[in-house]
């Protein structure tokens, strides 16, 4: 057989990409109609693979899709250079348009443009931004200008946005960027993150910034029948036969995780032959539960025992109550406001999350590995 048979660990697309027919379809007719977007999950449940794929669906000579991650950003500044310099980039379609562009809407900077020996590739423009509150603002309205040049409409989509909640005067700069964009008539925004915590923080109240300002979408797991078809086709073109039932044993270990699914269905794919056996799956469980070791040991290290015993709780399936007296008494929590305390620090830790007023452990395999 050719090619790879289960791809995680980075986002998929093509063959590899299953479901999410609802998502896709309510994506594309937002970024066609002009409706920003908050998309909402557990980190690694494919956020990523599925804003790629609507990118490519809607993508034309009238809507523009930018992608940027602004993970590394650390403050106002940084937000406002990487987020302009990926619409500069996205939207030229040759190297002079480009520096062009950054020159008419950035007069004043000075710019420094280092690029790829690839033309196709991005450029790394760095426009030595000023901290001047000025200069934030210029940058941040380069997409509406890009899109009012080039009369077409812009959708930016902007991963690991939590990170503005970091920011210096966090507060202040949300207000700012909220009152700028709601201001632009031909760009919207989908803003997306690994902390579904962080990420609901910023709109959860009417006090936020971003109060009412997208349309909001849950991303939920992948339903058990959309994964017998993709799971059983993948073994299948390789001449090998897995059953529904170990199918749906592999999803329910992963609590249908759409990473770890891909993950744990490769480990039984190279364990087996002709056709998948308990013990193949079972190889494939110890092989990921040791893949993930040594992650799990580094974020539990520095925890408290409280901490620790809080997570215990919830790998061992308590997802509400957790400020009862039994739950409390088992697995000594001390008392109710511990627990708020406790869970406060978990989540912002991003190691539990909630859905529903429930708790659960944002890695599925780490409960298994608490549970041992």
């Amino acid at each position: 057989m050719n090619g790879q048979t289960f791809i995680f660990g980075k986002p998929v697309e093509g063959e590899f990409f299953t479901d999410r027919e609802a998502e896709t379809k309510r994506l594309v007719s937002n970024f066609k109609g002009g409706i920003s977007t908050f998309l909402l999950s557990p980190r690694r449940w494919g956020k990523t693979s599925l804003i790629q794929k609507v990118m490519k669906e809607v993508q034309s000579d009238y809507l523009k899709v930018v992608f940027v991650d602004v993970f590394k950003c650390k403050s106002p500044i940084e937000f406002a250079e990487t987020v302009a310099s990926a619409v500069l980039s996205q939207t030229a379609s040759k190297t002079e348009e480009f520096i062009e562009n950054a020159k008419s809407f950035l007069g004043r900077i000075n710019l420094g443009v280092n690029l790829s020996p690839d033309p196709l590739s991005s450029f790394d423009l760095k426009l030595g931004l000023s901290d001047d509150n000025a200069d934030i603002s210029n940058a941040l309205s380069v997409p509406e200008r890009i899109a009012s040049k080039k009369n077409v409409k812009i959708v930016v989509c902007i991963d690991e946005f939590q990170q503005i909640s970091e920011f210096p005067e966090a507060i202040a700069f949300q207000k700012e960027l909220r009152t700028i964009w709601q201001h632009q008539k031909n760009v919207t925004y989908c803003l997306f993150g690994s902390k579904k915590h962080m990420m609901e923080s910023l709109f959860n109240t009417n006090e936020k910034a971003f109060f009412k300002f997208a349309d909001i979408i849950y991303l939920k797991t992948i339903p058990l029948n959309y994964w017998q078809d993709f799971i059983t086709r993948k073994f299948e073109i390789a001449g090998k036969r897995i059953t529904p039932h170990q199918i749906e044993q592999i999803c329910e270990t992963v609590q249908y995780h759409s990473s770890y699914v891909q993950q744990l269905c490769w480990y039984v794919f190279l364990e087996s032959s002709d056709e998948v056996t308990t013990d193949d799956i079972n190889v494939g469980i110890e092989e990921l539960i040791c893949q993930n070791t040594p992650l799990f040991e580094t974020w539990t290290e520095n925890l408290s025992a409280y901490q620790m015993r809080l997570l215990t709780a919830v790998a061992d399936g308590i997802h509400d109550g957790l400020s009862s007296a039994d739950v409390i008494r088992r697995y000594r929590l001390v008392s109710s406001a511990n627990v708020v305390a406790v869970k406060k620090s978990l989540l912002d830790r991003n190691l539990i999350y909630t859905d529903d007023k429930r708790i659960y452990l944002t890695d599925p395999i780490m409960g298994m590995w608490l549970r041992r």
